[in-house]
């Protein structure tokens, strides 16, 4: 089975973590896996890298940790500099314990809602304090479903032993974006993009109010202002090309239907 905290479980296993200790520290943010599963994980890794996990004075191969895509979460648990930082690392692990955004963001991510939409709805909606990066790094290390499929999605949902998490995932799963947004409590009987537009409004004037008071808060909604601004832009001239493509579609099938119709009224009349 797919884990969603992969990336989160192979940085704790190139930490050179025991499996005893990383079963610990997957506990302390709520999450459970057998013993036996974490060493199948150790066991593929140290494989990779024998001599790394044989010899605690060799040092970690940057390039690695660059491959497996975990090098701002080992250098945020290590306490290692890595070229990108540790930007977001620290609001990932505060989703994972904060149950309301984190029941929000799975089953936004479940639904295939891109990582953008899911950073403005959060934002927009509940907390403006999580930045972009706490999402994005939060999606990526605790919560990676983006090449699932269905089949892969489902077999993990039926894990979950928390039944209000697991009743929204399998709504996530249905496929209905705009009605899993309004169950969620996100968007009351509102479309997607009138709820990005609504969120629009209510960020520029949250900025206005703030812009004096609280510059950095103000600082906050502006950006989110244009970030939504800019989604909009986008989602609309999608809607633009889907309509022109409907449009040409609909035109070659008439040419067809009328050529066809032409063969049909040639045919009869020779038959005639």
């Amino acid at each position: 089975m797919q884990l969603p905290y992969i990336k989160y479980l192979e940085t704790l296993v190139i930490g050179r973590l025991s499996p005893s200790i990383i079963h610990d520290k997957l506990l302390q943010v709520n999450l459970t896996l057998p013993l036996p599963a974490v060493q199948v994980v150790y066991d593929a890794l140290s494989a990779q890298q024998p001599e790394y996990f044989n010899d605690y004075s060799i040092p970690i191969d940057m390039d690695w940790l660059l491959e497996l895509e975990i090098d701002k979460m080992f250098g945020y648990l290590f306490k290692v500099e890595v070229p990108s930082g540790t930007l977001g690392i620290k609001g990932a692990f505060n989703v994972t314990e904060d149950p309301l955004m984190y029941r929000l963001i799975t089953s936004l991510a479940l639904a295939r809602i891109t990582n953008e939409d899911i950073e403005l709805i959060i934002n927009g909606k509940y907390n403006i304090s999580y930045a972009a990066e706490d999402i994005q790094e939060f999606l990526h290390y605790f919560f990676n479903v983006k090449d699932w499929d269905l089949a892969e999605k489902k077999e993990y949902v039926e894990t979950i032993d928390d039944k209000q998490l697991k009743n929204s995932y399998k709504l996530a799963l249905k496929g209905d974006k705009d009605y899993l947004i309004w169950k969620l409590g996100a968007a009351p009987d509102k479309s997607f993009d009138t709820m990005l537009r609504d969120m629009m409004t209510d960020s520029y004037f949250n900025f206005k109010e703030q812009s004096r008071a609280n510059p950095d808060t103000a600082q906050r909604w502006g950006t989110l202002a244009i970030r939504l601004t800019d989604r909009l832009d986008k989602l609309e001239k999608d809607t633009e090309d889907k309509k022109n493509l409907f449009e040409e579609v609909s035109f070659k099938i008439k040419e067809l239907v009328g050529e066809e119709d032409k063969k049909r009224h040639l045919s009869e009349i020779q038959n005639g």
